[in-house]
């Protein structure tokens, strides 16, 4: 597992443009990004919104069996109603501004977890409180022909000192 060294940053926020499933299971996670990610590109193709920046999952309560999820993309401007694209309903949202740790993990997705789990700790090792949403933004968008070991996935949680 590679994990690029802890940033603390000041976020300004970000009105988003996502899919939101409460009390996901998160033992099917993909169908629900495959369904969520085809709706929201057919959206950009569209031109209900224009992204800003890669591809996020924002996470609204710890991972367990089930965990509330946003699946989508930062935009410039805030989404002025629903878009329904099938049965897929996008909404929208936001990455909320505060202090921020962050790192960047290069993996497999399989990887995430034990990542987010060595990241979390050495952030509360520096003195932080983990505070909600943390997310993932998926910076390399994966490809059929790409090793999967090549894939970058940035990591964010809002901290405050503890």
């Amino acid at each position: 597992m590679s994990l690029s060294a802890i940033e603390f940053i000041d976020f300004p926020g970000s009105p988003t443009a996502v899919v939101r499933s409460e009390a996901q299971p998160t033992n099917s996670m993909a169908p629900l990004m495959d369904s969520s990610f085809t709706a929201l590109g057919s959206a950009i193709q569209s031109g209900v919104f224009t992204p800003t920046g890669p591809a996020f999952s924002r996470y609204d309560t710890e991972f367990g069996a089930t965990v509330d999820v946003e699946v989508g993309f930062a935009v410039a401007e805030s989404l002025a109603a629903e878009h329904v694209v099938g049965d897929v309903t996008i909404i929208p949202s936001e990455l909320p501004a505060g202090k921020l740790a962050i790192t960047k993990y290069q993996g497999r997705y399989d990887g995430l977890g034990d990542a987010w789990g060595e990241f979390l700790e050495a952030v509360k090792a520096e003195g932080y409180e983990l505070l909600m949403p943390y997310w993932e933004a998926y910076d390399t968008e994966p490809t059929p022909e790409m090793d999967p070991a090549d894939l970058i996935t940035g990591l964010a949680v809002l901290v405050r000192k503890a």
